[in-house]
């Protein structure tokens, strides 16, 4: 099976109506990604952060190369009739993603994660605006849950003894990148109506690659093959993370996909304690439990809703 199949175990469960099945690919997207974002902590000092989403893009790319080669897919069938778009979506991503990397290496990775996940609130707002969409009063209210859930987070670290000093201009990076990730996920729904999830991968990492020669070539640093070969792991790991985003949000109503978001923080919570040590207090532990009932609250209301 390659990876543009239509159909899978998963989102063909049966039972599930299709914001659960997208929340589902979501949230397998989401865990995967925040092993990305985390990347600059993991490689402290030895890399700048350009350079770890060079190398990744690069990775990326040349995997979706492969995988198109093995599935019996021409370069030609990867083309879109709207390459302006996917480089929208690609400065979006790619510089939102620099600015979380930024964050996340700089103060703790649960409080980062935390700031970055107001674009579950952005993006709501922006569906409305860009893209019509109809959101209800339960949709807002249930993203406002998940956004005092994320705020309890930031308060419990700002309260908890960390070496990092001040953390403003991080979390400013962190603000920065939950607005231009919000911009990319508006951008991700309106493609998946008439692209390939193949081919939209191909546009971004290539695109994202391009965008990053120039930061990278400024800040690179010269390091062993052991850090280069981490990596260029990443590239494998982030299109399946990728993949299973456009899956998500070609299944979940943007309303609902882009809140699901907020169980980001779970995740670097749990990495947080994991691989650093950062040990999050009862408000973080209470904010987590909120967030993951709001987002567990918009899988079951419906795809539009006028109130």
């Amino acid at each position: 099976m390659t990876i543009a199949a239509k159909s899978t175990p998963l989102a063909g469960a049966p039972g599930m109506s299709a914001n659960a099945r997208g929340a589902l690919w979501l949230l397998i997207g989401t865990a995967l990604f925040t092993l990305i974002f985390a990347s600059g902590r993991f490689a402290g000092p030895l890399l700048a952060i350009p350079q770890i989403l060079l190398l990744r893009y690069a990775s990326g790319f040349v995997t979706l190369l492969v995988v198109a080669k093995a599935g019996g897919h021409s370069l030609v069938s990867l083309r879109s009739p709207r390459p302006g778009q996917h480089f929208l979506r690609a400065c979006f991503g790619c510089f939102g993603g620099l600015s979380a990397i930024y964050a996340a290496a700089h103060m703790p990775v649960a409080a980062a994660s935390a700031i970055g996940l107001l674009e579950g609130i952005f993006v709501v707002a922006l569906a409305v605006v860009m893209l019509g969409e109809t959101v209800g009063w339960r949709h807002w209210l249930a993203g406002l849950t998940c956004g005092l859930g994320a705020l309890a987070v930031v308060i419990g670290q700002h309260s908890a003894t960390t070496p990092f000093g001040d953390v403003t201009i991080p979390a400013a990076m962190a603000l920065l990148g939950a607005v231009l990730m919000a911009f990319e996920i508006i951008y991700v729904k309106r493609l998946t109506k008439g692209d390939t999830p193949l081919s939209m991968l191909a546009h971004v990492n290539l695109f994202s690659f391009l965008l990053m020669l120039v930061p990278a070539w400024l800040s690179w640093k010269s390091v062993g093959p052991g850090p280069i070969l981490a990596c260029l792991m990443l590239g494998p790991v982030a299109i399946l993370a990728q993949y299973c985003n456009i899956r998500g949000y070609r299944l979940a109503d943007i309303a609902v996909a882009g809140p699901i978001g907020y169980s980001w923080i779970v995740f670097a919570a749990l990495l947080g304690l994991l691989a650093f040590g950062e040990v999050p207090d009862l408000k973080a532990g209470l904010g987590c439990l909120t967030i993951l009932a709001g987002g567990y609250w918009l899988t079951r209301l419906p795809a539009t809703s006028g109130g």
